[in-house]
């Protein structure tokens, strides 16, 4: 079974479908999914998919003068509906109930927490994956603060932990020793770079490489500025404005784009791709990207040698687009300052940076040189001693 409870990218179906063609012959599998928008990646693959339960975000809480921010990933889930006690029972009662009427030997959980403790509950082998934003180390007391500077909180992860351990007691599962024990899985694959993980002092899961296509090259001799937008930053007005008013060369994949905004752009010049473009096409045409800082454009970017500007959507796209400019190789457009002119200055400005180019052309190729093996066969490694034990 792979299982996705929330969020809305389409990463985290290329996520699951990597591992599902890691782990070939001998599985028949299922999807249970939050949204199905991209479930072509995985059904073209011979995934059956299938309505799951969706953890719905309330932002009711976050929004206004005085609204307090999302401090914790714990706060975050508890957005999500983990505050609510029977929130939690209903959705671990339809895990429970799936997994057992579908006779499922494997749980791999991206974004799926009660899935992974309903298929604890049953003694069903689990594999948690993820970005390391999205999957914290489950053996950590609290889900520890992203910014030192904001520490008010909306929940108490003691009530939370409470609400869980009373739900788990009425279906015979495991106690809890603290909140972020719901990430505990047999195997755990924490797919991304150490800079790109706020838990890297606190792991002890080693790292595997992000799921992101590497092209064969660095990016050398490219002029077009490649635009990744999945989902909704088509909807703001001043950023299609801005990519609209470039002089520069581009090309797109927009695959959540309305007609009238893919027409609009294709009329100003920049050439739409009707599907995913290979990555050596994009290292090879290419001189930088733009996108919302999804973690795997931004991976594909870092192993490209492509400098980014990155408008992020959400808290988690924040993270790892700061956490890469630090690096020296992308620049962030801060809420607030994403008017269609200062987006567009701030593209140009990175299409004619040098030393940016040249930073990400040596982070491309110090990341590359620690490749030891393609990602698929990395992670086939990974899994291997719990598969041999799950056959044994």
């Amino acid at each position: 079974m792979l299982a996705n409870e929330f969020g809305a990218g389409r990463g985290h179906l290329v996520t699951l479908r990597q591992l599902a063609c890691v782990l070939g012959q001998g599985f028949d599998f299922d999807a249970a999914l939050c949204r199905r928008q991209f479930e072509t990646l995985l059904t073209e693959v011979g995934v059956t998919t299938f309505d799951g339960p969706g953890l719905q975000y309330t932002a009711t809480r976050r929004s206004g003068p005085d609204a307090v921010p999302t401090a914790t990933w714990g706060e975050f889930l508890g957005d999500l509906g983990f505050d609510h006690e029977d929130r939690i029972e209903a959705v671990l009662d339809w895990w429970l109930y799936v997994l057992q009427s579908r006779t499922i030997a494997l749980l791999i959980a991206d974004y799926a927490p009660l899935g992974l403790l309903a298929a604890r509950c049953l003694g069903i082998p689990t594999i948690a994956t993820g970005t390391g934003y999205g999957l914290p180390p489950w053996h950590m007391a609290a889900f520890p603060l992203h910014d030192p500077g904001q520490t008010q909180r909306l929940y108490d992860e003691a009530d939370i932990l409470g609400n869980l351990n009373r739900v788990l007691q009425r279906k015979g599962g495991p106690r809890l020793a603290s909140f972020p024990e719901v990430y505990r899985a047999d195997c755990t694959l924490v797919r991304t770079l150490p800079f790109l993980d706020p838990y890297r002092h606190q792991r002890h899961d080693p790292y595997l490489p992000p799921v992101a296509d590497i092209a064969p090259n660095s990016a050398l001799l490219g002029d077009e500025v490649f635009v990744y937008f999945s989902t909704s930053e088509v909807n703001d007005p001043e950023i299609v404005a801005a990519v609209a008013g470039l002089k520069l060369p581009r090309r797109g994949y927009l695959p959540a784009a309305p007609p009238g905004v893919a027409q609009m752009l294709a009329a100003s010049g920049m050439i739409i791709e009707p599907a995913q473009v290979p990555v050596a096409e994009i290292a090879r045409k290419s001189r930088m990207m733009l996108n919302s800082g999804q973690h795997g454009i931004l991976s594909l970017g870092l192993y490209a040698g492509l400098p980014q500007v990155c408008l992020p959507q959400h808290n988690e796209q924040d993270w790892h687009a700061r956490a890469t400019e630090t690096q020296g190789v992308a620049r962030v457009a801060a809420r607030g300052h994403r008017g269609a002119t200062e987006v567009r200055a701030l593209i140009e400005t990175v299409y004619h940076d040098q030393t940016m180019f040249d930073r990400a052309t040596d982070l491309a190729r110090d990341l590359r040189a620690a490749l030891s093996d393609t990602p698929d066969a990395i992670a086939a490694r990974a899994i291997a001693p719990l598969i041999a034990q799950m056959r044994a």
